[in-house]
């Protein structure tokens, strides 16, 4: 069987700039991404922490050092500047893969600097 599972969590980032004139995607910090272990073009899900509003979209890499959280919302648009989301990547995994799983966990602040990294 295969089952899906949490990966990777960047938790408590701000949204930096969001533009629903964009398709859809979020363009995240290259070192948020690596810290993540998030792929360019990899599937994620967006959690607005204000709302509980979600959504998936695809990961881009934005500058490195940067601080960008910039969710290009399509048609549909759940997040503004300032607010502060979670972004989740997912994973698929067989039964045997599991016994060891470790999701890794993004801890920022509000400049969006990586202030803890922790495998849960």
């Amino acid at each position: 069987m295969i089952r899906s599972f949490v990966r990777s969590v960047i938790h408590n980032a701000t949204v930096t700039a969001s533009d629903a004139a964009w398709p859809a995607s979020l363009r995240i910090d290259a070192v948020l991404l690596r810290s993540a272990e998030i792929q360019p073009l990899e599937e994620v899900e967006l959690i607005n922490l204000a709302t509980g509003e979600r959504f998936r979209t695809w990961a881009e890499s934005a500058e490195e050092g940067s601080g960008e959280v910039r969710v290009h919302g399509g048609i549909k648009h759940p997040v503004r500047a300032g607010d502060i989301i979670s972004i989740v990547a997912y994973g698929l995994l067989h039964d045997g893969q599991t016994i060891g799983h470790r999701a890794r966990v993004v801890t920022v602040d509000v400049k969006n600097s990586v202030v803890a990294i922790v495998e849960t």
